[in-house]
């Protein structure tokens, strides 16, 4: 890809199939963000944009968002973007890869090797052990099949994503690539004798790059990186930007009694994320639904998400002390382009009840649904930001003049 071009030209927001991450569709590369994103004009901004796309999907992968959030362990024959960017982040900053292997030689200066020069020619004057040609160690660079594959990786890297790096130099490597199987050999023993990190890590992602390419070609066996679950990560980035309470509290949970045996716990509903401030209390619940982008109302919640929220009300209402208990959906949109005709980074739109609750007094049993600008949390969550908790705050507030006014 020519550095000119335009990074957007090659981006678009996910549609029905809910992919989002990089794929190759006829050889043309083609980035999917999630729903709501605004994609940036600018290269330099589009550019962050993807690569903290990819950071988001890695993580995912690698289970660092814990199970609780669904993570989904990579597909093995996908696309190794993750290897991609760390080969062309650690060439960047290291260079090619090289063996230093330590020497020893004779008649030179430098750090003695002991157990060497204890078994060479001495003699002893005056009580003192002399010896005449102590062993010195020396380090010596080596060129190897390591640095041939490393070189290789490198040169694949660049071709796959470099363009989001700019001009990158593609370096020359000597693997013959229909000696694959011969490379993985030497890849898994080096990995089994080595103790140094920055080479253990080199040489995993080394294997994903050669695991992934196919034998007697340069070819991946699936042309595409990125998750169809998008929602677990929706999750998982509105509860590290807006949550600050333990969601473990907050289990509401049930039992069976039956006659002649003892009581049987069932398994407990779990609140996405829980906000406390000011002795109130927020529970939310992340929907990585259409709605925002839609304005379809059977794109919103359902009736059973609906339940579960006003339960979790009630639990908190029965079982904790708080001043007023809200609740919220959080469901992503795009301030900049959205059919509601509003461009705040979180907006108010309203909120759902119940039919089968007589009284409606409390709050709780008005769950407020809640617009959030994709690109805005996303970014949030990377420059480490409370994400203006007080605006969300104040837009889940307003539930309390709403539902009076109904």
């Amino acid at each position: 890809m020519k550095n000119n071009l335009m990074l957007k030209n090659i981006c678009l927001n996910s549609s029905n199939d809910n992919f989002v991450g990089i794929s190759f569709e006829e050889n043309e590369k083609r980035i999917i963000f999630p729903l709501g994103y605004e994609i940036p004009d600018d290269s330099n901004e589009c550019r962050l944009s993807i690569l903290n796309l990819l950071r988001l999907i890695s993580m995912s992968k690698n289970n660092l968002f814990g199970n609780k959030y669904g993570s989904k362990e990579g597909n093995e024959k996908e696309l190794p973007v993750n290897s991609f960017l760390w080969i062309i982040n650690d060439y960047l900053t290291n260079g090619v890869y090289f063996d230093i292997e330590k020497k020893c030689v004779q008649k030179q200066n430098g750090k003695i090797n002991w157990k060497k020069t204890l078994n060479s020619k001495f003699y002893v004057s005056k009580n003192n052990v002399i010896y005449l040609n102590p062993f010195v160690e020396k380090k010596a660079t080596e060129k190897n099949y390591i640095t041939d594959i490393h070189l290789f990786c490198i040169n694949k890297s660049i071709i796959e994503i470099g363009w989001l790096f700019g001009n990158i130099e593609c370096p020359k490597s000597n693997i013959n690539i229909s000696n694959l199987t011969y490379y993985k050999e030497i890849l898994n023993k080096e990995l089994m004798k080595t103790f140094d990190d920055r080479k253990k890590q080199l040489i995993i992602h080394m294997k994903r790059i050669i695991d992934n390419t196919t034998d007697g070609s340069q070819t991946f066996n699936e042309k595409k990186y990125g998750t169809n679950q998008f929602e677990y990560i929706w999750e998982y980035i509105v509860n590290d930007v807006f949550g600050n309470e333990d969601v473990n509290k907050y289990f509401p949970s049930s039992s069976w009694n039956i006659l002649k045996w003892n009581k049987i716990e069932d398994s407990k509903l779990r609140p996405d994320t829980v906000l406390v401030v000011d002795s109130k209390l927020y529970i939310l619940d992340s929907k990585y639904y259409k709605f925002g982008i839609s304005s379809n109302p059977s794109d919103l919640p359902h009736t059973d998400s609906i339940q579960k929220q006003i339960t979790y009300g009630e639990y908190a209402h029965n079982n904790k002390d708080f001043e007023q208990i809200f609740n919220a959906f959080i469901i992503p949109y795009n301030r900049i382009n959205n059919k509601f005709g509003i461009n705040n980074n979180i907006e108010y739109m309203g909120f759902a009840e119940s039919n089968w609750k007589n009284n409606k007094n409390n709050i709780y049993e008005h769950v407020s649904l809640i617009l959030v600008d994709t690109k805005y949390i996303i970014d949030s969550y990377f420059k480490r930001t409370n994400g203006n908790v007080q605006l969300l705050i104040e837009s889940i507030s307003k539930v309390i003049s709403t539902f009076k006014d109904t």
